[in-house]
């Protein structure tokens, strides 16, 4: 069986095309269960059930609250959320669903 250099080279380019899509987290209507790790959303995902820290427009998941007394950069806090080596002020923490 011969197979031709256009087909190979179709496959190929449809294969790296594939990769870089995003996928959404399981069919309309389905729970989703939760995070796995450290990340960012635009927007939660429908569904969605766990913590998450809503800043800059964005929801960040995965890192650690920290309720307490803060000052940075000359202003006070009630509060401060420690995600991926970096802490951010200012911020609202949330709870979605049950957990």
């Amino acid at each position: 069986m011969k197979v031709s250099m256009k087909l190979l080279l179709f496959t190929a380019l449809a294969g790296m095309s594939l990769s870089s899509c995003v996928v959404a987290p399981g069919p309309p209507g389905e729970v989703y269960a939760g995070p796995v790790g450290v990340g960012i959303y635009p927007v939660l995902p429908v569904g969605y059930v766990g913590d998450a820290y809503f800043y800059g427009g964005r929801y960040y998941y995965g890192g650690r609250y920290e309720p307490g007394h803060f000052y940075y950069n000359g202003r006070h806090y009630d509060h401060r959320y420690f995600h991926n080596g970096h802490y951010y002020y200012g911020g609202r923490h949330e709870h979605h669903g049950h957990h």
